[in-house]
């Protein structure tokens, strides 16, 4: 019993977070899985807070927050000898999120209804990745968990919930994100203030629900074997000062392991300007009975460069990656964490070398508050028999948000996004364009 090799999933993690304003701000793979949590959106009725400020702290300190999302893609692609392919869709939906108070100061829990309804969504231009096949919208319980703090932050998580890590991640740059089902506990040890901190975490991954589905499934199946196994995973990230080391581990029985591993060092230039400097490396080789390709072992790995140039709110980034040219990189649960991952390519094909330049400004300094741009241009190339021949490909993203600080609609996100991507291999021409309008409003009601 064997499945196909899948998980070439482009979309670019960037597009999941807002344009950086600094280095610091722009952060890698491995630091979002063990960043401290983010504010809580602002609230709408904060008098429902007061009312129940003599109840329980289980209905006292529960939260409901609302993320209303509205989305328009279109993606036209030309290939040599063959029709134009169209994929359009306007979808509209988002998520309502509720958590508990804690019980006993200990335990808590919650729940998130995830749903997208199309819109505009003609059957002939099915394939945006908004709805479900044939252009129909869904709705599911993507998130039901309970946590424990244990010791110290240290805290247990069980149930169906949503991770951020380089290769179980949200890839949340359509309609709903991927969830997992699972259990992970994470912590940390030391200091921030007088030394390094260790923050640590691990568990087992059962299933996924992935972005634009309604039922979950195994993580074995996801990555494309025919199997139902779970996921092991391990990993921890070193910060000390400007520097920062991490590694995480993934298992799959019969399927895949992947190893990662990740530094970062960030300094300063002159003043208002900085910089960091990033190294990746992932290994990535099948386990067991090789389902994943046919009963046959692969083994590949990637390499990858980084260096952030920040002065005021400008930043120049400059990437490279390189991949061993026996096997493609496979990202079978997220979008994969390469600094060359682009809005409409993956650029991890076997023994692809790829070149990234990018230019992102925060115009607050301007009086343009909450607009923010970039541009960003990967050039890839392989000439390795496992990618099919010699290959070129290139592309081009722009990228314009909008995030207004106004009183009466706190957490609006407003972004408009268009890639170009170019590939030429055995004298055929493939050319996509990409357009995506995106409206984001998070909230919480009390």
């Amino acid at each position: 019993m064997t499945g196909g090799v899948t998980g070439v999933r482009a979309q670019d993690s960037r597009e999941e977070q807002p344009v950086p304003s600094s280095p610091a701000d722009d952060l890698t793979a491995i630091q979002r899985l063990f960043r401290p949590p983010p504010p809580p959106p602002l609230t709408l009725f904060p008098e429902i807070r007061q009312e129940l400020s003599d109840a329980p702290a289980l209905f006292r300190d529960s939260k409901f927050g609302i993320n209303f999302r509205s989305y328009y893609r279109d993606q036209v692609t030309n290939s040599t000898g063959s029709p134009t392919a169209i994929n359009e869709a306007w979808a509209a939906g988002g998520s309502l999120a509720f958590e508990t108070g804690r019980i006993l100061d200990r335990l808590w829990g919650g729940a998130v209804f995830y749903t997208s309804l199309p819109l505009y969504a003609p059957a002939e231009y099915d394939g945006t990745g908004l709805l479900l096949p044939r252009q129909l919208g869904y709705d599911v319980v993507g998130q039901a968990y309970g946590k424990l703090q244990l010791f110290g932050d240290s805290v247990f998580t069980a149930g169906r919930y949503l991770y951020d890590t380089p290769f179980i991640g949200p890839q949340d740059n359509r309609m709903t994100p991927n969830t997992f089902g699972g259990y992970v506990l994470q912590g940390s040890i030391g200091n921030a203030r007088s030394g390094p901190v260790f923050r640590y975490g691990g568990g087992f991954i059962d299933e996924i629900k992935p972005r634009n589905a309604n039922t979950f499934q195994s993580m074995a199946r996801a990555a494309g074997a025919n199997a139902d196994y779970g996921t092991g995973v391990v990993g921890g990230l070193l910060n000390w000062g400007p520097a920062s080391l991490g590694a995480i581990e993934y298992y799959t029985q019969d399927t895949i392991n992947i190893a990662y591993i990740e530094g970062k060092y960030g300094f300063s230039l002159a003043p208002e300007s900085n910089a960091i400097v990033a190294l990746q490396y992932a290994d990535q080789r099948s386990t067991g009975l090789n389902l994943l390709n046919g009963g046959n072992y692969f083994s590949t790995n990637e390499f990858g460069a980084k260096v952030d140039l920040g002065y005021r709110t400008a930043i120049l980034t400059l990437g490279f990656s390189t991949i061993n040219p026996s096997f493609q990189m496979q990202s079978p649960w997220s979008a994969n964490p390469f600094y060359t991952d682009a809005q409409i390519r993956t650029f991890q094909r076997a023994g692809e070398q790829t070149a990234a330049a990018g230019l992102s400004y925060v115009f607050t300094r301007l009086g343009l508050n909450g607009i923010a741009a970039s541009i960003f241009f990967y050039d890839g190339w392989t000439d390795a028999a496992a990618a099919g021949g010699p290959l070129v490909e290139n592309e081009v993203d722009f990228n314009l948000e909008w995030r207004p600080n106004w009183e009466y609609l706190p957490g609006l996100w407003l972004r408009a996004r268009y890639g170009r991507a170019a590939t030429s291999q055995n004298n055929m021409l493939t050319s996509v364009d990409d357009v995506r309008l995106i409206l984001n409003y998070a909230v919480n009601l009390y």
